[in-house]
């Protein structure tokens, strides 16, 4: 079955990368008994913690330019990254962006009352510290025991050098390598590739070379019913959206 991968969280409903995004999108899943990935990205902090935020800079989320790397986490939970979305009547948990430990405790919580939910989790790129970012994921998986295939953890990242290192650190943990905007099957270090749907619309056939050459498919980001119904139409693996709810209506046995 194509596994609906909820990215940053359920972003559409909640301030994305936020516990409330995290915690909407596993009691999604537990409504459900469907499986759902809970997708992050990552960058360190001041104090050398690895954080949930995509951008840079808390700009764009929470009205200031400064860079994640600049400050540390407690300063980091202090500043309002979901009012832009909801408004001034957003909660704690709407407004305090979180860090991967803490997604992890929420996804390990999770599991442990039966709910299959696993981390997806990006490590991004260009950043002043270069693989330190996918060494520092791995060290963390590594206290957690979670270096099985069976774990519940991918690793994603559209830089090479990262999925390379991170391969010979943790070489069964699953990892896909994001593409964009031209796809590359040759040299992958990956067991799964992650083609932008805008890819995908261009040449469907994408699919059926990248399963010959054995890879995994997994595309990001489909909204759009008829686009999630068009990816499932060519048999992608995994699907990242906004919309989990949408695309888990959709996904069939």
């Amino acid at each position: 079955m194509t596994l609906v991968i909820a990215h940053r969280g359920w972003s559409s409903r909640q301030p994305e990368q936020s516990r409330a995004a995290y915690v909407a999108a596993i009691d999604l899943a537990a409504r459900t008994g469907r499986r759902l990935g809970l997708e992050c990205d990552t960058h360190f902090s001041a104090d050398d913690r690895l954080v949930c935020l995509h951008d840079l800079d808390l700009e764009r989320t929470g009205g200031l330019e400064v860079a994640a790397r600049d400050l540390t986490v407690a300063q980091l939970k202090g500043i309002d990254i979901g009012s832009w979305l909801v408004g001034p009547g957003a909660t704690a948990e709407q407004r305090e962006l979180i860090t991967v430990p803490e997604l992890f405790d929420l996804v390990a919580e999770a599991r442990g009352r039966g709910v299959d939910v696993l981390a997806v989790v990006e490590t991004k790129h260009p950043n002043p510290r270069g693989t330190d970012v996918e060494r520092a994921l791995a060290d963390l998986l590594r206290e957690r025991g979670w270096v099985r295939a069976d774990a519940p953890v991918r690793m994603i990242s559209f830089n090479p050098e990262g999925v390379r290192v991170f391969a010979e650190l943790l070489p069964d943990v699953p990892r896909s390598q994001l593409q964009y905007p031209v796809p590359v099957l040759a040299g992958v270090e990956a067991p799964a590739v992650s083609p932008w749907l805008g890819m995908v619309r261009r040449d469907p056939d994408l699919v059926r070379r990248a399963h010959e050459a054995g890879f995994e498919v997994h595309v990001w980001t489909v909204n759009d019913p008829a686009d999630i119904a068009f990816c499932l139409q060519l048999g992608v693996d995994a699907i990242t959206t906004d919309q989990p709810d949408v695309a888990l209506q959709l996904v069939v046995d």
